[in-house]
């Protein structure tokens, strides 16, 4: 889930005036800027709430994959759109009305660092008025300042994105969205993308450990879930230490010749709540795994998760439900480094993007293993939207196993595919191509 380097604008600290401070039974006033507690009843929402509208972004790259999804949506939910300027505004009517939408029902709202992949960029909750506000989360560009500083160690070059990332720590951008909406901010110390805030909408939060260590390099678990403490509703945090292994963190090695292009490892790609108590667990083939390297690793993290998640309750001390949601087979495709590599593209790889230690060299070649997971799925009130992998070497017995879960998971939403794979070759997917609106009042 990537953007552009400059999607953020550096942050300033805004407190609200005592006038505005935020006691029990109270809300905040639109455009009002916290970090203190909200109204009781304040809440982050879940995925499976009611919803108002899904909000999509707009990349010339990624112009299929839009058209695919809006059409998805178009008959179950209102769809709004976050695009950096007029032109792009202009582009993305055209996509709409080629798929035969009315592009006049789309609410745009423009902002020069609009991403593609809107999820990440705000995070939504409701008030205790039933009003939606943004939490504004620090914004690191997915940890690539920490990444850098780990990655090319010593005397190796440094690539000239990484020349910029000591820029990137601060944001900007959903406080701006929520000021263009009128909505409310609080404002959170930490550093974290939508995709990596999982919660079941009750007071309950899965946080995987190596995800958010990776984004708060300055702090420890126990620090970082006193801060998690602290955002609207939550009153309780599971650690989960790892997420897939084909979700790397930038470009990197997975093992041996294997390489990945990931968030390090979002939530949204291997656990998500059904419902307030019933998590789904991205699951590995167990003859897969017996013969795919990136496999096995997957099925021991996912084991981990499940004997933790398998142990837990929710935050009302009621036991979790896990359900196991089979992984698509690997999608996997073969790389040969070359310096003169164009790495805006995802099938294109030079050596200089790994360690020094790693010992590559431009010639070689790599396995490109894509992040595909059923659990980067979108839901919009009577609809799940899932990945369709059929056509990229997974089984139709699987994909309908899938299929069965989900319906059974989500009694009375249609359940329908589109396919995803060029986005998740960097790192993406619907759900990350997408922003969920609660519904409030």
């Amino acid at each position: 889930m990537s953007g552009s380097a400059a999607d953020h604008q550096p942050r300033r600290r805004a407190l609200l005036v005592a006038a505005m401070a935020c006691g029990a039974g109270m809300v905040l006033p639109a455009g009002a800027r916290s970090d203190g507690p909200l109204a009781h009843g304040a809440r982050m929402t879940a995925d499976f709430d009611p919803v108002a509208a899904i909000w999509l972004g707009y990349d010339a790259g990624h112009e299929a994959f839009t058209a695919d999804l809006a059409q998805a949506l178009w008959p179950h939910v209102p769809i709004r759109m976050l695009v950096r300027d007029a032109e792009a505004e202009g582009l993305a009517r055209a996509v709409l009305r080629g798929r035969g939408l009315d592009a006049d029902k789309v609410r745009f709202v423009h902002d020069a660092r609009a991403p593609f992949f809107v999820r990440d960029a705000v995070v939504f909750g409701l008030d205790g008025g039933r009003q939606p506000f943004v939490v504004d989360f620090r914004w690191t560009y997915y940890g690539w300042s920490n990444w850098c500083r780990r990655t090319f160690r010593g005397s190796q070059p440094r690539p000239e994105s990484c020349a910029r990332a000591d820029g990137l720590d601060t944001g900007s951008l959903d406080r701006r969205f929520g000021d263009a909406l009128g909505l409310a901010t609080f404002q959170s110390a930490l550093a974290i993308e939508g995709g990596g805030v999982e919660v079941n909408g009750q007071g309950l939060l899965i946080a995987n450990a190596e995800l958010w260590s990776s984004r708060n390099r300055n702090m420890g678990l126990a620090a970082m879930e006193r801060e998690m403490l602290r955002l609207p509703g939550i009153r309780k945090v599971i650690w989960l230490p790892r997420g897939l292994a084909h979700d790397t963190l930038h470009r990197g090695t997975i093992t041996g010749a294997y390489v990945g292009w990931g968030t390090g490892g979002h939530t949204d790609e291997f656990v998500r709540f059904a419902d307030a108590r019933t998590v789904l667990l991205a699951w590995v083939d167990a003859a897969e795994a017996a013969s795919h390297p990136v496999a096995r690793i997957n099925l021991q993290r996912m084991q981990a998760n499940f004997d933790i998640l398998s142990a837990s309750s929710d935050a009302q001390g009621r036991p979790l439900q896990v359900v196991k949601v089979p992984l698509p087979r690997t999608i996997e495709r073969p790389v040969v480094l070359s310096a003169d590599a164009d790495t805006a593209y995802s099938n294109q790889w030079t050596a200089a993007v790994f360690p020094a230690r790693e010992g590559r060299r431009e010639g070689d070649t790599v396995i490109q293993v894509a992040t595909s997971s059923y659990l980067n799925h979108v839901l919009a009130n009577d609809l799940v939207l899932l990945p369709d992998y059929v056509a990229h070497g997974t089984p139709a017995e699987r994909q309908q196993q899938v299929k069965a879960i989900y319906e059974a998971a989500f009694p009375g939403r249609k359940v329908r595919f589109i396919d995803t794979v060029n986005a998740n070759w960097v790192g993406g997917g619907a759900h990350c191509a997408t922003l969920t609106e609660p519904a409030g009042d």
